[in-house]
């Protein structure tokens, strides 16, 4: 028996030790929906559209057409139709713009790490190298660049200032540039030329791969848009005679309509899914460059 109560007493230790002891862990902050929808906005290059402008053009873009419909076609349930495809054609434009803007971003990052490593080669230091990029670097990335020297000059800190950029592009690419830059300044070395000129060429490369993926699968995005396109001219022509718009006031035209859509939107979505090269993980965040080598 004094064996059992020893053993308790020493697991309440214990216990109490290990909690008294334990270091709290850091709160974590999840970002609102706001936040989320503005980080996305602004990697689409929108950075002036905040997010209550961009769901109020969605909403009045889906209203718009919803009315057009009423007025020309006459049939509610077309209208309805409308009113759920407008209301998603802001949100298809975004992603486009986001696409295309990576895309320009991924194209111009190879020339700018060698105009980076030509510049460090020649004597400059690191934050005279992306003040240079800033002035005469690509186009694509001359304002990432101002904003690097702009955000460093105020808080003299170039590492934060690379990281900051990391999370308000949030790109993958971005994310093995600064992940390069944040080691390359705070270690330093011989090999930072050397380092560079290797990244400069491993983007070049991936580059090239994605380049050849899409242009062999851009035949399925424009099959995709074509079968996609076909069901909705055949509902527009039907609608427009009045025999027609009568027939979906009805219950039953209201769920052909409505079953049509569904498997016309989940048909798109697929061939989309399986054309379209997916976008790749960021496998570094911000506190995981801050804290592998702080």
């Amino acid at each position: 028996m004094s064996v059992v109560v020893a053993v308790l007493l020493a697991t309440g230790v214990f216990i109490t030790y290990d909690v008294i002891t334990k270091m709290p862990k850091a709160a974590t902050t999840r970002a609102t929906p706001a936040e989320r929808l503005g980080v996305w906005l602004s990697t689409a290059g929108l950075v002036g559209v905040t997010p209550r402008v961009f769901l109020c053009a969605c909403v009045g873009c889906g209203v718009a057409i919803a009315a057009l419909c009423l007025v020309l076609i006459g049939s509610a349930t077309v209208a309805v139709l409308g009113l759920v495809a407008a209301s998603w054609a802001p949100v298809s434009f975004v992603q486009r713009r986001r696409r295309e803007v990576q895309a320009a971003r991924r194209g111009a990052w190879p020339e700018a790490i060698d105009l980076l490593a030509g510049s460090v080669r020649t004597g400059d230091t690191l934050p005279a190298a992306l003040s240079l990029l800033a002035e005469q670097g690509p186009d694509a990335l001359r304002p990432t660049f101002r904003r690097v020297v702009a955000d460093n000059r105020v808080s003299g800190d170039l590492a934060a200032a690379l990281v900051r950029l990391g999370d308000a592009l949030a790109d993958p690419v971005t994310d093995r540039v600064v992940a390069t830059l944040v080691v390359a300044h705070r270690v330093g070395g011989r090999d930072l030329v050397r380092v560079l000129v290797t990244l400069g060429a491993f983007l070049r490369e991936d580059l090239a791969v994605r380049k050849e993926i899409i242009a062999r699968q851009s035949w399925t995005l424009v099959a995709a848009r074509v079968a996609a396109s076909a069901p909705v001219l055949v509902l527009l022509m039907v609608a427009s005679r009045p025999q027609g718009a009568n027939a979906f006031e009805s219950v039953a035209g209201a769920i052909v309509v409505t079953i049509g859509g569904a498997m016309t939107l989940v048909g798109y979505r697929l061939m989309v899914a399986i054309g379209r090269l997916p976008d790749e993980p960021r496998v570094l965040g911000s506190s995981a460059v801050v804290g592998t080598h702080a």
